[in-house]
């Protein structure tokens, strides 16, 4: 799976945590775009703000 430098942290903590056993693969892959939107600097809570700090590739509404 492509990921971004700072999202191989994030997968490695909820891999750490034991997520991986609970939850699909695409589940992760949004739990990390929703914990790197959420930590991003100018995040004001809009989901909006949530699709573009997260660098997610597919339009919000899908």
């Amino acid at each position: 799976m492509n990921r971004l430098a700072h999202h191989q942290g994030i997968h490695k903590f909820f891999t750490m945590l034991g997520l991986a056993l609970y939850f699909s693969k695409p589940v992760m892959k949004h739990l990390v775009h929703i914990v790197d939107a959420l930590t991003t600097k100018g995040f004001a809570g809009t989901l909006t703000d949530l699709h573009h700090w997260s660098f997610h590739p597919n339009h919000r509404t899908t």
